[in-house]
């Protein structure tokens, strides 16, 4: 019997990576196929340039395909830039006491949350806790017997600017369904183990221009914000503050350790991508006053839960944008004054956090 394959998109800030996977032994992925299309990007909910977008996706939907002929539906996953976040709290009672199967879980979802909105349609739902009549609280209440059902859940939604222009061009590519999955939702359920969600969790997908901070709670992310930020904003920093064009100031900061601490009187020098010398305390001090926007919006979202975090919760970073940058993690812990942890898929050879945005997205579609 052939395995399932699935058709993945993961849409990022600068590149849109297509795939064909399917499931390996022990949860792992095989790749059957995969091209990667850089691109101008999106920022503040919209595309900079929606007909090379459409080129792109024409192309991406012909090669995946060409891969799998027999694949007729496509995943795609969505940056949280263009997602929202809802949590509601829905109950359901029934005549008597009863098995709870899943349709009572399904009525419980609709009937605390139904979209009709002309601009954003429902794309994923999610449970942080369920709640029986005696009071257990539960991650999968299927097989119990109570008469009422509680939830604690949560919704996240979609902007039809985004679903238009994917569904349309995808299905014009030969494609007869595409399906769209939160790209927060599929990592926070991939990368981070049931046991730390089940208490909270905080994570950044931070990517080249753009970073959404999703706060978890069981199965469901309860709290969710998106802002312009990511390794392309400490690039463009370094190009405008040493004049640089912007591949040598890549190269410049991708040579920079900012683990050190400054000091004024050291000549430490690194070399730009152009052969010629910096300072190496002026290279950090520039780096650092980029992370300290991010740390700023990052700060933002803790304070606005509402809630009081416990001393215990870590901050986890993945994605692109600063993940591999040499001290930043230190700079960052130390800038909010919690622990920092990279999170990674934990697949050999696959191990990266560049890998952790496609491969959650290809989990949750090999488990749809």
């Amino acid at each position: 019997m052939q395995k399932k394959q699935v058709a993945v998109l993961d849409v990022g800030s600068s590149e849109i990576r297509a795939y064909v996977a399917e499931r390996g032994v022990n949860k792992t992925f095989v790749i059957k196929g995969q091209k990667f299309f850089s691109y101008e990007g999106f920022s503040d909910h919209e595309f900079f340039d929606q007909e090379e977008l459409k080129r792109i996706l024409l192309s991406a939907g012909e090669f995946l395909k060409s891969v799998s002929k027999l694949t007729q539906v496509v995943y795609v996953g969505v940056p949280g830039e263009f997602t929202e976040v809802a949590v509601r709290v829905s109950q359901v009672a029934f005549p008597k006491r009863k098995n709870i199967t899943a349709n009572e879980v399904d009525s419980l979802y609709n009937s605390a949350f139904l979209t009709k909105s002309a601009k954003k349609t429902l794309i994923n739902r999610s449970a942080i806790v369920y709640e029986l009549d005696d009071g257990r609280r539960l991650a999968n209440p299927v097989g119990f017997a109570s008469e009422i059902l509680k939830g604690k859940l949560s919704f996240i939604t979609c902007e039809n600017y985004f679903i238009d222009i994917f569904k349309n061009t995808l299905l014009a590519s030969g494609f007869t369904k595409v399906e769209f999955i939160s790209n927060a939702l599929a990592q926070s359920m991939y990368l981070i183990d049931s046991e730390t969600r089940d208490k909270v969790a905080i994570l950044a997908d931070i990517g080249y221009i753009s970073t959404t901070v999703s706060v978890i709670h069981g199965d469901g992310i309860i709290h969710q914000k998106s802002f312009s930020f990511g390794g392309g904003y400490v690039t463009a920093s370094l190009s405008e503050r040493f004049e640089l064009s912007f591949d040598d100031a890549e190269s410049l900061k991708r040579k920079t350790s900012i683990t050190r601490v400054f000091n004024s009187s050291n000549d430490e020098l690194v070399e730009g991508g152009n052969g010629k010398y910096y300072s190496a305390d002026d290279v950090k001090k520039s780096i650092c006053f980029s992370l300290d926007g991010l740390c700023e919006e990052i700060s933002e979202v803790i304070s606005n839960l509402g809630f009081n975090l416990p001393e215990y919760v870590s901050l986890k970073i993945t994605g692109g944008g600063i993940s591999l940058l040499r001290g930043a993690k230190e700079y960052v812990a130390s800038r909010l004054g919690m622990a920092v942890e990279v999170l990674t898929p934990k697949v050999p050879l696959m191990d990266s956090p560049l890998k952790s945005s496609a491969l959650s997205i290809m989990d949750l579609a090999l488990e749809q």
